[in-house]
């Protein structure tokens, strides 16, 4: 597969500007990285694939509502949620992140580049996951690469509205991390509805977890900065 062939996947913005834009947030992304650590890639093509291809890999329409409110949390250098907010200009994408310095960079590349549907937080996950004005409040939530699943689900799920998805990017390791989550799913009432696994066109594999919240989290969650970090609920 060819960069030009995967960059097709905009056409499900119905916008042809979309991969315009995604080249040049790739671009931006690069050029700041030589002066504050967004990501480790150095190589545009490379970035293309392991960032911005990889990020376009969690949209599946069913899960994206019209008009959503998608929560990309521990964005960093804003990915997935700057591709998917200009995949979806239709959907409003906060981008939570506790680095304030990378989400400086996300707010002036995506000035620079016209994408007005992003909208960043400084924020520790647990201090989120209980203001008033963003729990529950997200169609969708999405993580890439963020934590063990336990420890990123108790910081994710309380974000997500009832019968909102959170959607987990993981790597090859996501089924023996999803048999350590059972307990901690259910604690915060919530299934996996689909497990997607993926290859890049890189060879690495790739594994999406949609998990479905079906009742409201309880008030306890998220615990404490740190906590869920130092004592993950494991259990099947």
């Amino acid at each position: 597969m060819t960069i030009a062939e995967m960059m097709q996947l905009s056409v499900l913005a119905g916008r042809e500007d979309a991969a315009q834009k995604l080249f040049a947030y790739n671009d931006l992304v690069m050029e700041m990285s030589g002066k504050i650590n967004l990501t480790g890639i150095k190589d545009p093509e490379e970035s293309l694939i392991k960032n911005v291809y990889d990020s376009l890999t969690v949209y599946d329409e069913k899960y994206f509502p019209e008009n959503a409110k998608l929560l990309d949390l521990g964005t960093g250098a804003g990915f997935p949620g700057v591709p998917l907010a200009i995949l979806r200009p239709d959907c409003q994408a906060v981008l939570a992140d506790s680095i304030q310095k990378k989400l400086t960079f996300v707010e002036n590349a995506c000035q620079k580049l016209g994408i007005k549907n992003v909208k960043c937080l400084h924020i520790r996950a647990e201090e989120g996951g209980r203001r008033r004005k963003t729990r529950e409040s997200f169609d969708i939530v999405t993580a890439r690469a963020v934590k063990m699943l336990p420890v990123i689900s108790e910081w994710a799920l309380p974000f997500v509205k009832v019968g909102g998805v959170f959607a987990a990017m993981k790597g090859p390791g996501a089924l023996d991390e999803l048999k350590e989550s059972g307990k901690i799913l259910r604690e915060l009432n919530a299934e996996v509805e689909e497990v997607k696994n993926l290859e890049l066109p890189t060879g690495e594999k790739r594994c999406i977890l949609y998990i479905r919240k079906t009742a409201p989290c309880p008030k306890t969650y998220p615990r404490k900065i740190g906590i869920a970090e130092k004592k993950p609920i494991l259990g099947e």
